[in-house]
């Protein structure tokens, strides 16, 4: 949820470019569904984030991967994830992406403290 609501926070403030060149069926769904960052969507926001620079590609197929592990657990069947520590190392990745939002964004004081409040907890956890 966190990646989903940081990506649709990019699509919102980049809106602009994200629009430039694309069709009318193109700029309808973002005009109307994209901002919003659906699920379904994520993978074609994040090739369209990348196209005007910013690029979120990763941490969305690791979001996704996470999202897929949160519903069938160590299910062969439907999640590449076969131990603990593959699945920590992923959610580590992702919590540190979003510490790194800053470089798109303004935080104000409050949030500033709250982000390095997670990154001195982060920098005292250990995957084992």
């Amino acid at each position: 949820m966190s990646v989903k609501s940081a990506v649709s926070a990019l699509v919102i403030s980049n809106l602009g470019k994200l629009l430039e060149g694309l069709g009318d069926r193109d700029r309808f769904w973002y005009e109307n569904v994209g901002y919003s960052a659906p699920t379904t969507g994520l993978i074609r926001i994040a090739r369209d984030l990348r196209r005007i620079g910013i690029d979120v590609e990763n941490v969305v197929r690791i979001a996704l991967s996470l999202h897929r592990f949160s519903y069938n657990g160590f299910d062969p069947n439907f999640v590449n994830y076969s131990e603990p520590r593959e699945v920590e190392g992923d959610v580590l990745e992702v919590v540190e992406w979003l510490l790194g939002l800053d470089r798109y964004f303004r935080f104000d004081e409050r949030l500033e403290r709250e982000r390095e409040e997670v990154k001195k907890l982060l920098s005292e956890f250990k995957v084992v």
